[in-house]
């Protein structure tokens, strides 16, 4: 009977949990590397965006949470005060003194999203946000820029399209758009 309640306790030291850690800005990655030298286990979320400088269009990594990571903790690692201070790292997110986990399944859905590289890939109806350019390409060899409003519908867009010096309201498909 001891043995039991031995081991059942020894599983609920054990059950790790996820918690949002606010870093510095653009030291999302020097927190990860400390926090994982320390032996923790640490989710750093990034996504491709697009750059443009100079007339250049990169394909760059950004963090999908800038200033956040998320670090996987049993009841007898949270030791705030030494995760406060590594390097790179500002706090772990808190409420007072309560620090709230992340629910697995949403470290689960955004691993889900991943692609090969590991970088999150949104899908067609999240790339856009209104104001942005882009790229229309209806036919082959044709195309036309504008700038992205909204959603209209599942599949289909609502551009300003730039035709003559003016900007037309044109429905078109989300296919058919691209980063300019």
């Amino acid at each position: 009977m001891t043995l039991n309640i031995e081991s059942k306790s020894k599983n609920a030291c054990d059950h790790r949990q996820w918690f949002t850690v606010q870093t510095h800005s653009m030291k999302e990655q020097i927190a990860k590397v400390n926090f994982e030298n320390q032996g923790y286990k640490v989710y750093f979320p990034q996504t491709k965006v697009v750059r443009k400088h100079a007339r250049r269009i990169d394909l760059t990594k950004k963090a999908f949470f800038p200033g956040y990571l998320f670090i996987h903790l049993a009841p007898y690692e949270c030791q705030w005060q030494s995760i406060a201070s590594t390097r790179g790292a500002i706090r772990p997110v808190r409420f007072g003194e309560y620090y709230p986990p992340v629910p697995d399944w949403i470290i689960v859905e955004l691993r889900s999203r991943e692609d090969e590289n590991g970088l999150i890939v949104l899908d067609e109806t999240e790339k856009f946000r209104t104001g942005d350019r882009v790229k229309v390409s209806l036919l082959e060899n044709i195309e036309q820029t504008g700038v992205f409003q909204s959603l209209h519908g599942n599949e289909r867009a609502l551009i300003l399209l730039d035709i003559l010096q003016e900007q037309a309201r044109t429905v078109v498909p989300l296919s058919a758009l691209s980063f300019c």
